[in-house]
């Protein structure tokens, strides 16, 4: 990984010569799935590899593979980052990103699922991989990347068994991994043309809007467009190749405000081609708009505590029900560690099957097989999850009620199979799974206006001097990794969820007359999940919200590794009751001098 954290989208792709092969129908298509093979030099290494690793055993053991999977992405990427309309940083590479995975056991005991996993204590050879899709290199990076993968399986299931010795296996115990129906779909697919020198313009014109705002002390744009084409095949007989895209662009500002407080806003836009995004005029007025917040928020006042009713408007809601719905649709299974102390985040809903955890008049649905929604693009399909699979709709709340998770191949209590969300690298040898299109629904609605005088009528009945709007949370955090941090342990200690909720960056004080003032620097107070059953009302209007997804906490912007393009839709939600406080933290200085008047 680079020192910018090159991303490498998992998106799916185009759709187009999918079937599904029986196992007994595998030998009748076997020609032409061959024919295709052979047409494409990189998944023909990768299947004759596979094919002589199959004679992989160790002298005088018992484990030998049950499982093979290879896959490679090969990704032209395009980085620029630009500031008050001048260029910072361009990066055009191309990358090769490949992975073998080899299981050895069986479906029932592997070497997956132990606190050491993966982990291997010899050299490593393999890394260097050709640029070109020269046939013969691509075989030896193959071999010596199967040969280290399956020598850290050997240690792993030798550690798993010595940590079994001294432990209870449940009467249950889970298998490690499921299978599924092989799936060939060998489309073609071709790289887009990337114009770096239009689209570095582009940026820093972009980038310029902020100029003409002084109050905004630090600000940038950088668009990243990785454009990669994925292969995958297994052992179970699946091949597949598709278009692994997307594109997005960030936009960042920041200042601060008279006592030190410092303010920000951010915007995240995501296309999967570079032609459907926004147009540079409508992307401006968007920047604009962060500029706008800034302002506003510098010269706003600091919030203070409050208990009461609050009203998130339909984009905001998106962005609540993404963390407190979104992120407890996965369940992770704790490794055997050996009377270690693992640190995994649990699922606030791992025990809530057949019980409320919304209104009975609310439903939720996971579709990543949805492109669109009310005619707009939905960033959260795809084809095929890391695992090659097909994803299927899920219908994880029904009137309010818990239904389903979210699966991958590695089963869970009560989820002996896969549903095609295993969307991001996970640990311990397993991958995670995550939400792709969530569509949140509610038969009884009203006018988010009707909604907005509900609120504040509560509050006037509490003797409250008003009620509390949010338009907008920090979803995806924009702050640094340090803030998150900080964040994560105050929400710890005021009786949250062991996932911080994001504070709002938008968030009114609504007063009898209707009207609203910003306020800055308040922070939800002991939020999680269960505040869901007491949504009290949703709006007939909707949102949808699409980010990039990954593996870190309120889906950081900018951290790297594997990410999954999202769309949550939801309407606004009405809440009887929360709590926001004002932390007290210490400020910083403003700047002596100030910022340089611009020409």
């Amino acid at each position: 990984m680079s020192t910018r954290r090159l991303f490498l989208a998992r998106c799916g792709g185009a759709a187009g010569g999918l079937f599904l092969v029986s196992r007994a129908g595998l030998a009748q298509d076997q020609q032409f799935v061959l024919a295709q093979i052979d047409d494409d030099i990189v998944l023909k290494a990768m299947r004759d590899e596979m094919d002589r690793s199959r004679q992989l055993r160790v002298v005088g053991g018992e484990d030998a593979p049950y499982f093979f999977s290879f896959d490679f992405t090969d990704s032209d990427d395009f980085h620029v980052v630009a500031s008050l309309g001048s260029v910072l940083e361009v990066q055009q590479r191309h990358m090769r990103n490949p992975s073998a995975e080899v299981r050895v056991g069986s479906y029932q005991f592997d070497n997956t699922g132990h606190i050491y996993s993966g982990r291997y204590s010899g050299s490593r050879y393999d890394g260097n991989w050709p640029q070109d899709d020269n046939y013969d290199g691509l075989r030896e990076g193959f071999w010596l990347l199967t040969d280290r993968t399956f020598k850290a399986a050997v240690e792993s299931i030798g550690r798993k068994r010595a940590s079994l010795k001294n432990t209870a296996t449940p009467a249950d115990q889970l298998p490690d991994y499921s299978k599924a129906d092989p799936i060939v779909s060998l489309p073609k697919v071709a790289h887009q043309k990337t114009d770096a020198s239009a689209l570095s313009q582009r940026v820093a014109r972009l980038s310029a809007v902020f100029a003409s705002y002084p109050e905004v002390l630090a600000s940038n744009v950088e668009l990243q467009v990785i454009d990669g084409i994925t292969r995958l095949i297994n052992s179970e007989g699946t091949a597949i190749r598709y278009a692994d895209r997307i594109d997005y662009v960030v936009a960042r500002a920041e200042g601060q405000a008279q006592d030190g407080m410092l303010v920000r806003d951010a915007l995240s836009i995501q296309a999967v081609d570079i032609e459907k995004l926004p147009s540079e005029v409508d992307m401006r007025k968007q920047i604009a708009e962060i500029g706008d917040h800034v302002r506003d928020l510098q010269k706003a006042p600091a919030g203070e505590g409050y208990t009461g009713p609050v009203l998130f408007e339909p984009m905001a809601a998106a962005q609540l029900m993404a963390q407190l719905v979104g992120d407890n649709l996965r369940v992770t299974r704790k490794p055997m560690a050996d009377g270690r102390n693992v640190n995994v985040i649990t699922s606030e809903f791992e025990s809530k099957v057949g019980s409320r955890v919304l209104p009975d008049w609310m439903d939720v649905t996971d579709d990543p097989t949805q492109t669109s929604w009310n005619g707009k693009p939905l960033t959260g399909y795809y084809q095929f999850d890391l695992q090659g699979v097909p994803p299927k709709a899920v219908k994880v709340v029904e009137k309010g009620v818990l239904k389903s998770f979210l699966t991958t191949r590695q089963p869970i209590k009560g989820f002996s199979t896969t549903n095609g969300h295993a969307r991001l690298s996970g640990a311990f040898g397993n991958e995670a799974a995550a939400i792709g299109n969530l569509f949140v629904t509610a038969s009884e609605n009203t006018p988010l206006a009707d909604l907005k005088k509900r609120a504040i009528q509560m509050a006037m009945d509490r003797s409250k001097p008003y009620a509390m709007l949010v338009r907008k949370l920090d979803f995806p955090y924009s702050s640094t990794q340090g803030d998150l941090q900080a964040l994560m342990q105050s929400s710890q200690q005021s009786g949250g969820s062991a996932r911080p909720l994001s504070p709002p960056t938008l968030i009114y004080r609504v007063y009898p007359d209707g009207r609203e003032e910003l306020v800055r620097g308040l922070r939800f107070r002991g939020v999680s999940s269960r505040a869901l059953r007491d949504i009290l009302a949703a709006s007939q209007e909707s949102a949808t919200l699409d980010f990039i997804n990954n593996s870190a906490p309120l889906a950081l912007l900018g951290y790297g590794g594997y990410v999954a393009a999202t769309s949550v839709v939801s309407p606004g939600l009405l809440f009887e009751e929360m709590e926001l406080e004002l932390p007290q933290e210490p400020l910083q200085k403003r700047p002596i001098v100030p910022p340089p008047a611009s020409s």
